[in-house]
């Protein structure tokens, strides 16, 4: 299921119409209830590799299965690292992180609310730093949550599923990225930023302090930012 703005905007104006509402709303329950099975079949067919080059602080928590973390990666004190999770070389996630947690993905018909099940995944690329406290939420649908490589993310960021974030960003302290956004390369997201759900920012941008962002942003020519 390709979960562009364009699809879940006919989703919603469809699950209006209260019989196309209903089906929709079943078509979820069965993909719920496949979700499960998928993800109880996983625990015994896809185990945890850890490289003996990681250094894992003795208080963090992984996953016994689903998760990958390759040479030289450092993970912090407290974190949690769960299930359909790849880290690669040379990352270093800090203290009391939460990578490839469940994301808020709810199906509402009439007065009731479906959390979608998260069978997706998360990847964490080549030399990417995550700073204390930072919650990264594994995709839906299948798809994947990707960090690229030499980004850097501050303390305090929420990163939720199906988000792309390219190469050589920098997300400082405290912000938070809705659900199925694109983040170009080089893209610099200042304190406390906010950007809502399924925006595309393109490379090069730069999103100051405080900012909420509710509009896609366009590749930048200018790269002296």
């Amino acid at each position: 299921m390709n979960l562009t703005s364009k699809n879940i905007k006919k989703i919603h104006q469809i699950s209006k119409n209260p019989v196309c509402g209903f089906f929709l709303f079943l078509i979820f329950s069965v993909y719920n209830f496949y979700g499960s099975f998928i993800l109880q079949l996983h625990k015994f067919t896809r185990p945890t590799i850890i490289d003996p080059t990681a250094q894992i602080h003795p208080s963090a928590s992984i996953s016994h299965w689903g998760v990958h973390v390759k040479k030289n990666v450092i993970i912090g004190e407290n974190t949690v690292i769960k299930p359909h999770t790849t880290i690669y070389s040379g990352t270093t996630i800090h203290d009391r992180c939460v990578i490839g947690d469940t994301g808020y993905q709810i199906y509402r018909y009439r007065k009731k609310r479906l959390p979608i099940i998260h069978t997706g995944h998360v990847i964490i690329s080549n030399d990417v730093e995550i700073r204390n406290n930072t919650c990264i939420d594994r995709a839906v649908f299948g798809k994947t949550t990707i960090i690229n490589s030499y980004t850097r993310i501050g303390m305090n960021v929420k990163v939720g599923h199906n988000i792309r974030i390219g190469s050589y960003c920098l997300i400082d302290d405290d912000a938070a990225i809705g659900g199925n956004c694109t983040i170009g390369d080089h893209v610099h997201i200042g304190k406390q930023v906010a950007i809502s759900n399924r925006l595309i920012i393109g490379s090069h941008n730069k999103i100051p302090t405080n900012t909420v962002q509710t509009r896609d942003l366009n590749e930048r020519t200018d790269v002296s930012i």
